[in-house]
């Protein structure tokens, strides 16, 4: 595999390092927190909402002043805010560098998605963004199992503070590996704003299915951590960490999802891995701690293969501006993950895990549904530019 390869998947590392490794600490910041269930998740939320609100502004930076230029410069100023949680004296100030964490990681992920469906043709850019999913989900693994490994022995502020030399680490490869840009030349790109590309139905029903792939990802994985911290189960946080090796289930399975894409197309690849995520969570439904594992593998890897179809579909689908038109599909994404963060909290307090599983299944019949129409229709134009040609690629 080239350097450029690499870096790919490192950026999609980077992004995903710091942003969900809180879950693994929630057993300790739910006792700092006063052990309020909701709270605990808006922990998650408070950075998925800053990434949402960031997003599209990222990539109209990225438009205007250059992909590379916007990665490096997000990767190193994600440590930031990590630093500044590690040093929160109140849960406000926790909450708030949270979301300053979030404003800042869109100019990985948004980005790096863009530079890929600039540099590489369709086809091969199918697998170099399966390449960058399992960067994110390799980073998120890591994140949760150095986090959880040092907040057991050394406190959730030490973990944080681990946290940031790894993300410096991986911000340094990013910076020595990834070349500039040779295939963007898109000046009049500038001029395309948000609006005219959310009158695309096919980027329109891309965002909502995002919206409902995150919201399962970070719902489903918050809150059987908490179930897995109660009775019968009473894991700590290392134990915790630990459970997110079934995300390396997923570093295995997504790399082959650009291959399933170019056999089966973006829609049936989105249905069948929402069928096979679903029936992981079914399984999770079980009192055994094995059965659950093998529940959050499929439910994990799954999700992974639905979101490399998405992404992939935006990439392809925006004829211009496509930095800004993953950014925008990243803000419905993260508003999902926002919203799966604190959305199932009442259901679990009411009706334990089997509440958040129902409701799970539901956003996954929703991204089905608005998937089906928006990934088969044709080709429009998003922009109207005489220099520039209409289609999509």
């Amino acid at each position: 595999m080239d350097r450029r390869r690499i870096a790919v998947t490192l950026a999609g590392a980077a992004a995903f390092l710091t942003l969900y490794a809180p879950q693994s600490l929630l057993p300790l910041l739910r006792s700092w927190l006063g052990h309020d269930a909701a709270l605990a998740g808006l922990v998650i939320s408070a950075g998925t909402f800053g990434v949402a609100l960031a997003a599209p502004f990222a990539g109209m930076l990225a438009d205007r002043f250059g992909r590379r230029r916007v990665i490096v410069s997000a990767a190193f100023l994600a440590l930031i805010p990590t630093l500044l949680m590690a040093a929160s004296p109140t849960p406000a100030c926790l909450l708030a560098a949270r979301f300053a964490e979030g404003i800042f990681l869109p100019g990985i992920f948004a980005v790096t998605v863009a530079y890929t469906a600039d540099e590489w043709p369709a086809v091969q850019a199918r697998g170099v963004t399966a390449l960058y999913v399992a960067g994110t989900v390799g980073g998120g693994f890591c994140g949760r199992l150095l986090a959880g490994v040092v907040g057991e022995f050394a406190g959730w502020r030490v973990a944080l503070l681990a946290l940031a030399g790894m993300q410096f680490g991986v911000a340094w490869l990013i910076r020595r590996w990834l070349p500039q840009e040779q295939r963007y030349r898109e000046p009049a790109a500038v001029r395309t704003s948000p609006f005219e590309l959310l009158r695309d139905p096919r980027l329109r029903g891309a965002y909502a299915a995002g919206f409902a792939i995150l919201f399962a990802l970070v719902g489903g994985f918050t809150y059987v951590t908490l179930r897995l911290a109660e009775p019968p189960f009473n894991l700590g946080p290392a134990a915790l960490s630990a459970l997110f090796t079934v995300y390396l289930v997923g570093i295995v399975v997504t790399p082959m999802s650009g291959r399933i894409l170019n056999r089966l197309g973006h829609f049936r690849t989105l249905a069948i891995a929402w069928s096979v995520a679903v029936s992981g969570l079914l399984l999770t439904l079980a009192a055994h701690l094995p059965a659950i594992v093998v529940g959050l593998c499929l439910f994990s890897a799954a999700i992974f293969v639905a979101q490399t179809a998405a992404t992939s579909f935006v990439g392809e689908a925006a004829a211009h501006a496509r930095a800004t038109a993953v950014g925008l599909y990243v803000t419905c994404y993260y508003l999902g993950g926002s919203v799966g963060g604190v959305l199932p909290a009442p259901l679990f307090e009411h009706f334990g895990w089997p509440g958040v599983v129902g409701l799970i299944a539901l956003a996954a019949a929703f991204s089905v549904t608005v998937a089906r129409r928006a990934f088969r229709l044709q080709p429009i134009a998003v922009v109207h530019h005489p220099e520039i040609s209409a289609e999509a690629p």
